[in-house]
């Protein structure tokens, strides 16, 4: 591997590692290319004064019925803004840090990389699906006051041997002295199935009309302040339903809408992290759901939604982080977020066509290309406290005492 040029394989767990410490906040306003094949945006670039790191993501979305083969893009005219008067940067957008995605060039000014289908086949959309790349923003500890520097992404999306459609947009990075909680959200599109076990399960193949996948999304805190908790909403798509869901959360009637509080599920800011302590800055929950035998497949289910939000009783942070219960004359309130734009993100449902005879289903033959990472999740009340130096995995406990949305 030379200085010039280099190259990392997509793995998940790296992906989920992002998380930890790093923030996620977006307000994305969707850059469509002229032909109406594919968007991409990128998340919250807002920064809360005192956060040194954060993960925003890049996201691609095909909306064409057929399998894209390559992603391309370039980030780069950095201003003059961005310099300090003696020297040194005020701040770096770059590729991530800890294991990005496709094959990388360049330096802070000026980088781009090349993803395709053969190499990292799991980063590129399947008809009307998402996936997001992740880019790392680095803030210099020599920033005293609020900033702001406009940079320009070019991207780039290819199917088959046809001609790149192309297309480029400017985002602002802003630094604000807003010193509290910054959630975000990332839920990766459902294109593998599960197994219907307790436990930690792996993905078994593609996920197939009468099997049962799972949503999986990760929570991060990127902010200055903890909160004490969080309530979670889910939306699915129109033809699935939850499944063995957990005390709780509340499903509607019709199975598509699940609101979960999670009263003592406390995230503290990443320089607060110890997962000795049971302090943990971000979070990977999931929930099972099911596809009827009887949908037509291949197809992509459009819609899904999950939306974030922090809870707090007001206390200090660290108080607030340790607690096990809220008091039973005290009610957890929305907490304040640096950026609330980027506590929702949307999701799609994947499902391959059946495999044909002959055709064991384990490599998505037969249907549309499976996108997303294959990473091992938890059933039902499942959840993976990420902490900086690697994965630990918990089951939740059903507790009664929490509230019902």
């Amino acid at each position: 591997m030379t200085s010039g040029r280099r190259r990392w394989l997509s793995k998940t767990a790296a992906t989920l590692l992002l998380l930890t410490g790093m923030t996620i906040p977006a307000s994305p306003a969707s850059a469509v290319d002229p032909d109406g094949k594919f968007t991409f945006d990128l998340t919250s670039t807002t920064v809360s004064l005192g956060t040194l790191k954060k993960t925003v993501y890049l996201r691609f979305t095909n909306l064409t019925d057929e399998a894209s083969s390559q992603i391309r893009f370039h980030v780069g005219s950095f201003g003059p803004e961005w310099d300090f008067p003696d020297g040194g940067f005020k701040a770096t957008v770059e590729w991530a840090d800890r294991g990005g995605v496709g094959e990388c060039d360049g330096d802070w000014a000026s980088w781009g990389c090349d993803i395709n289908s053969v190499d990292d086949p799991h980063h590129i959309p399947a008809p009307g699906g998402t996936v997001e790349i992740p880019i790392t923003i680095t803030v210099s500890p020599r920033m005293q006051e609020p900033f702001e520097g406009k940079f320009r992404v070019s991207a780039s999306m290819s199917w088959g041997e046809g001609k790149p459609v192309e297309s480029s947009k400017w985002f602002t990075l802003n630094v604000v002295d807003y010193p509290e909680a910054d959630l975000s959200v990332v839920a990766p599109d459902v294109t593998r199935s599960v197994p219907i076990n307790p436990g930690r399960i792996e993905p078994a193949g593609p996920l197939t009309p009468g099997k049962a996948g799972a949503v999986y999304y990760m929570v991060a805190n990127h902010g200055r302040k903890a909160v004490s908790g969080i309530k979670v909403t889910l939306r699915l798509p129109e033809g699935v339903a939850f499944i063995q869901p957990e005390e709780a959360c509340e499903i509607d009637s019709g199975g598509r809408t699940a609101i979960c509080t999670y009263d003592t599920l406390a995230l503290v800011p990443a320089d607060e992290e110890n997962h000795n302590e049971d302090l943990y800055s971000a979070v990977q929950l999931s929930s099972l759901i099911k596809v009827p035998a009887d949908t037509r497949a291949p197809v992509t289910l459009k819609g899904g939604v999950v939306q974030v939000e922090g809870l707090t009783e007001r206390a200090e942070p660290r108080s607030a982080a340790k607690r096990t219960r809220l008091p039973a004359n005290a009610v957890a309130v929305p907490a304040a977020d640096v950026d609330a734009s980027d506590n929702q993100d949307g999701f799609a449902v994947v499902i391959a066509a059946l495999p044909s005879d002959g055709d064991d289903g384990g490599g998505g033959g037969g249907g549309l290309p499976v996108t997303g990472p294959p990473a091992g999740l938890i059933t039902g009340a499942g959840l993976a406290m990420l902490a900086g130096g690697g994965i630990m995995l918990f089951l939740a406990r059903r507790r009664n005492r929490l509230p019902h949305a």
